[in-house]
């Protein structure tokens, strides 16, 4: 259980990856000029906000699903939402009270939290 769990984690820090990714791209299609340079931007921006990530892994989603899984109540939706809150709350503490930071970083955190429901289901059923 600790083996699965600790992949588990160690996927859900890939979603600073994907969310610079995915964003960088986007704004490097719609912007005129310097689209390389725009690209990087905003892929190390996400991922120098990762520790938003990783704080609202280690407060709320996995004591949250150690919970859930204690008393076989696991909801995903529970945890997603565990994710977005915890990645709202960390992202407001850190100095974002609003605006496009504050959405990327809970959005963030929920990818998160999904990668690790979707790594949890994965080493469960090459287990089984």
């Amino acid at each position: 259980m600790k083996h699965t769990l600790a992949k588990a984690v160690l996927y859900s820090l890939l979603a600073p990856v994907l969310i610079g990714v995915v964003l960088g791209i986007y704004y490097a299609l719609g912007a005129q000029q310097s689209g390389a340079q725009l690209f990087f931007a905003v892929l190390l921006s996400a991922i120098a906000n990762a520790h938003i990530l990783g704080l609202a892994m280690a407060v709320f989603v996995v004591p949250g699903y150690l919970l859930m899984y204690k008393y076989n109540k696991v909801h995903y939706s529970g945890v997603l939402t565990l994710g977005l809150l915890g990645g709202a709350l960390f992202s407001y503490a850190f100095g974002a009270q609003a605006g496009f930071l504050l959405i990327v970083n809970a959005l963030m955190a929920a990818l998160g939290s999904g990668l690790f429901l979707f790594a949890l289901r994965r080493g469960s059923a090459r287990e089984a």
